[in-house]
């Protein structure tokens, strides 16, 4: 018998000169699915040694509002070297909850920001941290 390990959603990294940019697709969101693609994700970038992360969200849903903080809660603890991490999404039907999130993250220690447009989420992710 198969076990369920099966992933239900796409993760796909490209790496530019300065960040990795990672992509998660799928139609909807569990948080099983969020622990696995932010574990892989922020694995990803401990491997690569980058400090800088674009996660495009292509996920036209949202988990449950506690599912919502604990994932969020577990990316701020997996992310002990501070990465610098611009949340893009597409989907204006999650983009109030995504941003509240994302700020929650960010007023948690996380050097995170929420963006709708790939050139100003690559335009912060760029800029001096000073």
């Amino acid at each position: 018998m198969m076990g369920t390990s099966q992933k239900r959603f796409e993760l796909e990294f490209k790496e530019h000169p300065e960040y990795l940019h990672a992509r998660i697709s799928a139609p909807y969101i569990d948080y099983s699915m969020a622990m696995s693609y932010l574990s892989e994700v922020m694995s990803e970038c401990a491997n690569r040694r980058c400090k800088r992360l674009l996660l495009e969200r292509d996920i036209p849903d949202m988990m449950p509002e506690d599912e919502l903080f604990k994932s969020m809660d577990y990316l701020v603890s997996l992310d002990s070297g501070g990465t610098r991490i611009a949340f893009l999404n597409p989907h204006t039907s999650v983009a109030e909850a995504l941003q509240h999130i994302v700020d929650y993250g960010a007023g948690r220690g996380g050097v995170y920001r929420y963006f709708q447009d790939f050139d100003e989420a690559e335009a912060w992710l760029l800029e001096d941290e000073t």
